[in-house]
């Protein structure tokens, strides 16, 4: 089998703009990876697998319309044979910790599982949500703090565009049961099914549709969470917002910092409280009550 590789060349720190529109779930990709040159420090090449050719020149064309007028860049395609592919892009998937999670964004290794302590394996990543991207970070966090701070098994949880399943995966990690996860993806749905079966964990609530759905099915949530880009979050959170019972919470990431300002007018003019911030390189993630 072939796989079509989209290497972009550009200017070290330029290279969150494409994690973003990747993150956003505007790409139809495999996979991706982010290199850091040793010999030239000062720049970063971001590649983009695909397994059809016409796909990846399409990705291509939107990656570019991002850039274009921010960064000059570079770019370069191959042929990979299937296994190069895997060899190329799973070397960068490195495991890390969020408390005492261990987030594993790969396969089982029956070599050296036995190392990790209390893995959450994010195998199936045709959605997204790896946990390497910031925003995905800084959600983690987010979550993981709301857990250390309220009786998370007692609470209704809700992952707005859960893409991959990392965040509602790691709230059941942290001991959340009662969990509903949402996509307009169909891909992203199957995908959160698929981590969820490859982890031994069972949802029981993955939906396909949005907080509007939610909403007009009379529902509830302690806990809102929703990762999606900066424009949208402002756009729908009356419904996020629409979706807390009394005194309950409300975790945001996909921030821009430069937009933050925008998302804060959005929050005050729906009476929404920041109680939390956490920022890393150029995202932000925000913890609100009402």
């Amino acid at each position: 089998m072939l796989i079509y590789s989209l290497s972009i060349k550009l200017e070290k720190g330029f290279e969150d703009i494409i994690e973003a529109v990747i993150e956003n779930g505007t790409l139809n990709i495999l996979g991706f990876n982010i290199e850091f040159p040793i010999n030239e420090p000062e720049y970063t090449i971001v590649n983009i697998y695909n397994e059809n050719e016409n796909i990846l020149k399409d990705n291509l064309n939107i990656v570019e319309e991002s850039i274009k007028n921010i960064v000059h860049y570079s770019y370069t395609t191959k042929q990979l044979r299937s296994e190069e592919y895997l060899t190329s892009y799973i070397e960068f998937l490195k495991p890390f910790n969020v408390g005492n999670i261990t987030i594993v964004p790969n396969l089982k290794d029956n070599n050296n599982d036995e190392k990790i302590e209390n893995p959450l394996y994010i195998a199936k990543q045709y959605a997204f949500g790896t946990g390497t991207h910031e925003t995905t970070y800084l959600a983690l966090e987010m979550i993981n703090e709301y857990a250390n701070n309220n009786d998370i098994v007692s609470k209704n949880i809700v992952d707005i565009g859960c893409g991959s399943g990392i965040l509602s995966l790691f709230a059941y990690k942290l001991g959340g049961k009662n969990i509903t996860s949402v996509d307009i993806d169909n891909d992203a749905v199957n995908c959160t099914l698929d981590n969820a079966s490859y982890n031994d964990i069972k949802l029981d609530n993955v939906m396909l549709g949005s907080a509007k759905d939610l909403i007009n099915m009379k529902l509830k949530f302690d806990l809102v969470i929703a990762n999606i880009e900066t424009d949208i979050l402002i756009e729908i959170l009356p419904d996020l917002k629409a979706l807390l019972k009394p005194d309950s919470t409300l975790i945001l990431s996909g921030i821009l910092l430069e937009k933050e300002s925008f998302m804060k007018n959005a929050i005050r003019e729906n009476n929404l409280n920041i109680v939390l911030r956490k920022s890393k390189n150029d995202w932000v993630s925000l913890m609100l009550n009402d």
